[in-house]
This record gives structure tokens, sequence and C-alpha cells, in this order.
């Protein structure tokens, strides 16, 4: 008896299992590429498209077009040329999972259609916005699209919407209202997919229950004659070669399912700094959706545009005159946010963009000698005391910020004969005769210095010293060649407020003893470069710049000795921005390692010395950081200069310790 019960059962429940399993995909056949365009997306499956319209380079709005239930990119609109011409208008249709020749999707969601939508536009390179414009239930995408990539919508367009009767946040008078406009039939499908998705196909395709089905319980006699022109038979087969489950059905599923959101939980994507519009279309005598329900979602969120089209049925988008009137709405905000725009990023392009640099005159090699890099460019530079094959000490220095190769320093005889040294002074690039970099770096700079010396063959090793805000190639000899050196000397030197491994207190202790017109300088250039520029010329915030506000009063008198305007007008002939306010971007960027990730260069094979000088009447630089510096790498002599200011180097008995400190390890 037991055995009977058991075949009984098993017999009842393989021909359930057999009535509600969904049948596998109809296979695409392999020549389906040559049929249709296709690309590939990131989990294997295949999007098939279909382009129309200006091409999308030339573009001015950009609109995905997402069909509606059992239908595909081959939806046939009145997408006419002048249309086209008169708004540069891409348009971009697709087959959603499992309709035509787009792969199914056994997974799929409301979420999943609209990052298919993100990601087909991704591979076909229509930049970083567009227009999104579904029908019928081919409108629960735009809602994915508002909720999860609102940021990459130039604007979206819900043509009679989809209702979905779960939503959780409009009123149940108004869903059962909704739901009780279908006829009982269409209803029961809904509540099927709804409840139990996993028994859809088996309801779809049973024959037990009362299922009359008749789309046209729910068109208009209009909307009958339209299909009778756009449906034929050979179409709708197309559209479900892939079988009725893998396209439809689970479009039913994914509409009608339980969505993580309800429409009136969407927050507005367009504000006044991401322009754009969000329409909403409502068939007066639609017979599907409920007109009383698209108003409340729009009564919620008055930013969407609510347009009522009287004696139209569901299949609005067909007419003509219609579907001009929807395109038409999408663009003209388009059209009038990229006028916008275009005049706004126009003045913002000429505020913002540098000059070019002031080109040197022609005889420029006359008045300075200077050397070709290996990328074309020129370094000039400055040659002192003994000559490079005798000389025990070879130094190079580098000048600091609006300074050059001929920056005035005490380079007595006494001290070139008694140390033997060899001094290589040189304009960093932008600066005095030497040709600007637009690529310019910590590193380029670190190598410029290299490739000089090797071209001026001062042997294998010599000595940098940077002082100020040039000392940061130093930092980047230490780093990239350390090889070459004998030795490094950083006088004063920057502080990068951005370094990674320096204690974030003793950061900004250090920029808070600068101005604040100073701070913000700084953080400009270390967070938005390109901007530099601007913020260096506008008059709209305070901006002055005041370099005596960080300079002692012994500063000033050195300043006054040794900086005077036609110094300053020869510094920075090509122009401030490919000198000065390219340094500022090259010392205070994001740099690839951090002073305090530094390894000694000096070992026994390899003899030479790094020094650090602090001024402790400096303005500028806060000495706690350079102790932390020093205290991390132990093999850097520190030396504290008392009663001096940033302008230590000027000063003849400092600067004769500096290079005596240098000659002498």
């Amino acid at each position: 008896m037991m055995f009977l019960l058991l075949a009984i059962v098993g017999l009842i429940s393989y021909y359930v299992y057999k009535s509600i399993k969904p049948p596998p995909p109809i296979p695409l056949p392999e020549n389906v590429s040559k049929k249709s365009l296709r690309v590939k997306l990131s989990d294997g499956r295949h999007i098939a498209y279909r382009e129309l319209g200006c091409p999308k380079d030339e573009a001015k709005n950009k609109i995905i077009i997402i069909h509606g239930y059992a239908n595909s990119k081959e939806v046939d609109l009145y997408t006419t040329q002048e249309m086209i011409d008169e708004f540069k208008i891409y348009f971009l249709f697709f087959d959603r999972a499992g309709h035509g020749e787009s792969d199914p999707n056994p997974s799929r969601t409301l979420k999943t259609d609209t990052y298919d939508i993100e990601e087909l536009a991704d591979k076909l390179e229509l930049g970083p916005k567009f227009h999104v414009l579904g029908m019928s239930l081919g409108a629960y995408p735009v809602y994915g699209c508002l909720k999860y990539i609102p940021h990459r919508l130039s604007g979206a367009s819900l043509v009679v919407p989809l209702i979905n009767f779960w939503w959780r946040r409009i009123p149940q008078n108004l869903l059962n209202a909704a739901i009780k406009k279908l006829p009982f039939a269409f209803q029961m499908i809904l509540r099927v997919a709804h409840y139990c998705p996993w028994l859809l196909y088996w309801w779809m395709t049973q024959k037990w229950f009362p299922n009359d089905r008749d789309p046209k319980k729910i068109w208009t006699e209009r909307d009958i004659e339209l299909s009778k022109i756009y449906y034929k038979k050979s179409y709708m087969d197309a559209v479900k070669r892939q079988g009725e489950y893998v396209s439809c059905y689970q479009d039913i599923i994914a509409g009608y399912g339980n969505w993580e959101f309800d429409p009136t939980e969407l927050s507005n994507p367009f504000t006044d700094t991401n322009k754009g519009s969000v329409h909403m279309w409502c068939a007066l005598d639609d017979k599907q959706i409920l007109r009383d329900v698209l108003v409340y979602i729009c009564d919620k969120l008055p930013w969407i545009k609510f347009h009522e089209v009287p004696h139209v049925g569901h299949w609005i988008i067909h007419e003509k005159h219609h579907f001009e009137a929807i395109i038409k709405a999408a663009c003209h905000m388009m059209l009038l946010l990229l006028a916008i725009v275009g005049l706004t990023s126009y003045y913002v392009y000429k505020l913002i963009k540098p000059p070019p640099p002031i080109p040197l005159l022609e005889n420029v090699t006359k008045k300075s000698p200077r050397i070709k890099l290996s990328d074309g460019r020129h370094i000039a530079y400055k040659e002192l005391g003994f000559p490079k094959d005798e000389a025990k000490n070879k130094i190079i220095v580098i000048h600091g910020y609006a300074n050059s190769k001929d920056v005035d320093l005490y380079t007595t005889q006494e001290m070139i004969d008694e140390f033997k040294i060899y001094f290589l002074f040189f304009d960093r690039a932008g600066y005095g005769e030497s040709d600007p970099n637009p690529s310019r770096t910590l590193k380029t700079d670190t190598y410029d210095i290299e490739e000089l010396a090797d071209k001026l063959q001062l042997g294998p090793r010599f000595h940098v010293l940077g002082m100020s805000l040039g000392a940061y190639p130093v930092y980047g000899c230490l780093k990239y060649i350390p090889h070459r050196l004998s030795g490094a000397s950083l006088a004063v030197p920057l502080i990068n407020f951005w370094w990674r491994r320096i204690p974030q207190n003793l950061l900004n202790a250090a920029i808070k003893k600068l101005p604040f017109e100073f701070q913000m300088t700084l953080r400009v250039a270390h967070y938005c470069p390109w901007l530099l520029y601007w913020w260096m010329t506008q008059k709209w915030f305070p901006s002055n710049r005041d370099p005596k506000k960080t300079l002692t009063e012994r500063d000033i008198e050195l300043s006054e000795t040794y900086s005077k305007q036609s110094y300053k007008d020869a510094v920075l002939r090509q122009g401030e921005y490919v000198s000065s306010q390219r340094d500022i971007i090259a010392g205070y960027g994001n740099w690839e390692f951090d002073p305090t990730e530094l390894s000694n260069p000096f070992s026994d094979t390899n003899k030479g010395s790094v020094h650090i000088w602090c001024a402790l009447d400096d303005k500028q630089i806060l000495r706690d950081v350079l102790v932390y510096i020093c205290d991390k790498l132990p093999w850097i002599k520190f030396h504290e200069v008392p009663h001096a200011g940033h302008w230590i180097i000027h000063e003849k008995k400092h600067f004769e310790a500096i290079i005596k400190a240098a000659c002498t390890e």
C-alpha cells in the first residue's frame, strides 16, 4: 500500500514538476551576430542593439529606447529624419534580456535590467550621460535608472508606465482601483507573477481555470488598428524566438515583483548643478493604466513633469504627433541645458585655461648657455668655480620659488679655492631661459637634473643643494637617483602638507602656520591643480598673498637687496603659470613617496651625507615636521640656526656653513 501511495505521489509530483518547470531557452542560430549587432556584457551575456540618427560623437541628444512587453529593438516609431536633424538625436534601441537576439538572464530583475542599460551605454561609448525612454511595461527599467544610476542620466521619459500594484507607499485604495481596471484574467496573471513567480509558466499554459487573455479587452479601437499595422505575427515570432518564458513571462515577473523601492521614494537627480528633466505621459483613454496613480506619484515628486493626452489609448507612442511631442519634451530641456552649459563652460574655460608660455627671444642662446634634453626641451645653466675636471666638490644648486640660476649667493673665491668647488646653477623648467614642461612633476624635475649633469659631463656623482620650494627635487634625487649623489642639502625645505606618513596633527599645525590665503593657494594646487591659474588671478575671493606675511624683517631686507623687480621679470619672463605656478603644483601635489620612506643612499662603500637646515625664526616652515623626518631618518644631519628666517641662504655666514658641511663629509 505504501509503495502504491509513493508511486502515486511520485507520478503526481513528476507531472506537477513537468507542468510548472519552464522550458529552456530556444537557442539562437549560430550566425546571430551576422543578423544583429551585439555587445558582450561582463557576465558573458550578449545584448542586441540597433542605432539610428546622428553619429553619437556629434549628437546633442542621446536617447536609449526601452521597448515594452512582447516587443523588441525593432519597434517601429516615427523617428523622422527631420526630427533627428532638428534635435541632433542619436537613438539606441536594444532587445531586453531574452527578447529578440539578446541572451536571456535567468536572474533577471529590475536592477539587472538597469545595469544592463548602463553597461550597454559604456560598451558603445555613449559618454557620461544619456536619456532613457521607456514605454508601458518597459518603463520599469526607467524607474531603476532613476534609483540606481541617476548620475548617468541627462533625462528620463515614462510613457504610459506600468503600475506595480504592490508598491508600498501608494495608498491601497488607489492600487485596488488600478488593478480592478484590468479584466479578471489579467489580474490573476499579475497576482501569480507577484506571489508565486515560480508558478507563472504553468499559469500561462494551463487549461483548468478561466484564462481568457484577449488583449483586445485592454485596448481601445485605435490601439487595435495600430497593433494590426505594427505587430504582425512574423514580428511577434521574432520577438519571442527564444521562448515566451525568458522574454515575456520574465518581463512580467521583473515588473510586478517585489521592488527594493517605491517610486515616491526617488530623489530628484537633477539639481542646479546637474540639469535635466523627467517626464511622465498619461493617455486619458488608456484602458490599462489608472491616471490617479500616476497623478499621485507626480504630486509626491513635483520634479516629474506630468503630461495628460486626451483621446488616445495605451499605444500613444505609435501616434506620430504624440511621439514627436514626447521626443521634443525630452530634447528641449537638453537643448536649453546644452546652451547654458555651453556658454558657462566657455566662460569658465576662458577663466581657468592658463595662457601659453611667452616665447623666448630667438637669440636666447647668446644670453645664456643651454643644453638640449632628450625630450627636445632646453635647460639654461650657469657654471661657477673650479673647472669641473679639477673640482673635488661638484654642487648643483636648485633655486627656490620665483627664482633662477642667477640667484645671488655668497660664492666667494676663498670658499671655492678652499674646497675646490664647481657650482652648477640652472633654471628649472619654465623659469628664466629654460623651456617649460607641460607635464612637470617632482620626478621629471629630478631626471632633468640627472640629464643636465650627464650632458655637462659632471661625472658619476654630484651634490645637490635645494632651497625652500626648490628642495623638493632634492627629495626626488634621494628617491629616484640616489646612486648619483655624493651628498644632499635641503635648506629650509618645503613641507608638503599631504605627505602620507607624517602625523596629521603635525601637518595641520604646519599649514596653520601660514596665512589663510596662502593655505588656500596650496589646497587648490593639491586638490584642483587645473584651477590654480584661475585662483591666482581671480578677484572674487580673498587672495592677498603678500609674501611679507611670511617673511621676517631681515628676510624683507634681503629680498629688497636680491630680488629687485627687473630680476623677477627675467625669472618669470615666460609667464607665471609655466614657472612659479607649476612649481607649486609639482611641490604640493600627490607624491609617489613620503620622505620618511627614503633609504640611506650612503653606506660604507658609498660615502656621503644629507643635511637639513632649519631656521628657527622661519615663518613658513614648522620645525617639528623637519625634526620628525630626521628622527625617522637618523642618517640625515639636522642643523638648527637661531635668529635666522626663511632667507637664511642669503646670509653670508649661514651659506658658508651650509657649503662647509656639504664639502667636509
